[in-house]
């Protein structure tokens, strides 16, 4: 639940009055603005190509939002330089490259871009890294897909490998060669949803593997790379949500051989949850995600859905399509905490919730014993919550700048934690989806 770069010769004003970025190295993103030397040796070839009606363009989202990149391709220790310029206003954008020698940067390739704005550039490793492709990606005019393009540098030239449309992507390496695959989510001509993976062998970008995806959701939320399991296959999970309720489902893709493969078809165990606020995840920090699962607390069962209070299992999915559970939390994600139940606690203890001015409260309890208090959590955000929150002998469970947290025990109950274990299984969250 739970990246800035450069400036350009003659537009610095521009760069430091107004916050853009122009110039970036690819292994120095956090860096102050500052002349690049590289830029200079650079500058006198974009003016070349650029003459009166060429401006340059950046891309507008993603990690390297600069006009000019400059990141090592091709593995041989010299970085080539990437940039990005438009033709006249609103014209096409085109992808130039240059390369480094003898202390001149000489032009190797560009590419016309497909769409009317550049949305996103990425890389790609091979090679544990050490060779990298230029992924980006295009707002294609009266679509709602989005173009894709990848390109490589090969034998001193800038090259498209492929050009494709998508919804989603995300890079991975799913076949565990030291080098990443590209793996998209997309829409054929019959709107049929699937999911596809690209290799690079041999100089080309080549779709290795498709399958289907779950039809009847049609917003990609999220895309999460990671272990599947404790043997460490790799595995894309993808969550979606439905158009007609709040609903979300996961499908899960891993490379089984060289086929793509959708676990959560071949499960028996849905991943469908009725409310679209939790994204797959590593919640135990071991490198697996885990799928979550809402249930509802005991006494919860039939109540209107908007009154209803949840458990989230998290499960672990295996590449049978058997689950495991892996633990479960109480989540107030408004409030910005979880709670981690013990094992003992789950189906049997429910929780009640209750508010006024500068201090909220969820209590956990058996059903019916509203007399008995087994924990209650508090969540101070008034001028005194300090204070409050230190007062009556309440256990400290951290702050954030406006808001503090304790808890109290309730009384002797088999269920009953410890002030050390009731501090280990509190944590405090961060919203991602609203």
């Amino acid at each position: 639940m739970k990246a800035f770069k450069k400036w350009i010769g003659v537009l610095a004003c521009a760069v430091f009055l107004t916050g853009c970025s122009f110039i970036s190295s690819g292994d120095d993103l956090l860096q102050i603005p500052r002349p690049s030397e590289d830029f200079m040796l650079l500058q006198k070839q974009l003016e070349r190509i650029m003459g009166d009606n060429m401006t340059y363009v950046s891309p507008q989202g993603g990690e390297y939002r600069n006009t000019v990149t400059f990141e090592d391709l091709d593995g041989d220790g010299e970085n080539e330089a990437i940039a990005f310029l438009r033709q006249g206003t609103g014209g096409k954008v085109y992808v130039y490259a240059f390369k480094l020698e003898d202390g001149q940067y000489r032009p190797i390739g560009s590419i016309e871009g497909p769409g009317s704005a550049l949305s996103s550039m990425a890389f790609l490793r091979l090679n544990s890294g050490k060779e990298k492709l230029i992924v980006l990606t295009w707002t294609l005019s009266g679509d709602l897909k989005q173009g894709l393009t990848v390109c490589s540098v090969k034998d001193d030239t800038l090259t498209d490998v492929l050009d494709a449309t998508y919804t989603s992507y995300i890079m991975s390496d799913l076949d565990q060669d030291h080098s990443e695959e590209l793996f998209t989510v997309s829409y054929d001509d019959t709107g049929r949803k699937t999911a596809q993976v690209y290799d690079y062998a041999d100089g080309k970008m080549i779709q290795l593997s498709q399958t289907d995806a779950t039809q009847d959701v049609q917003t990609v939320a999220n895309m999460t790379a990671g272990k599947l399991d404790e043997n460490g296959h790799p595995a894309v999970f993808v969550d979606s949500k439905f158009e007609n309720d709040n609903g979300m489902q996961t499908d899960i893709y891993v490379l089984d051989g060289n086929k793509l493969r959708n676990v959560a078809l071949s499960s028996n165990a849905s991943t469908y949850r009725s409310a679209a606020l939790y994204y797959c995840e590593d919640m135990d920090s071991d490198g697996i995600i885990e799928v979550p699962q809402l249930q509802a607390l005991p006494g919860y069962e039939n109540g209107e859905s908007t009154e209803i209070l949840w458990m989230v299992d998290w499960y672990r999915y295996h590449m049978n399509g058997t689950t495991q559970l892996v633990l479960t939390t109480y989540d107030s994600l408004a409030e910005g905490w979880e709670f981690r139940f013990p094992q003992e606690w789950r189906g049997v203890v429910t929780a009640t919730t209750g508010s006024e001015a500068g201090v909220s409260q969820t209590t956990f309890l058996l059903p019916g014993h509203f007399n008995d208090p087994i924990l209650t959590i508090y969540v101070f955000t008034g001028d005194d919550r300090e204070e409050a929150a230190e007062a009556g002998g309440l256990i400290d469970l951290g702050s954030t700048g406006d808001t503090c947290f304790a808890a109290k025990r309730g009384t002797d109950s088999p269920y009953q934690l410890s002030e050390e274990e009731i501090i280990d299984a509190f944590g405090m969250v961060q919203n991602e989806w609203s």
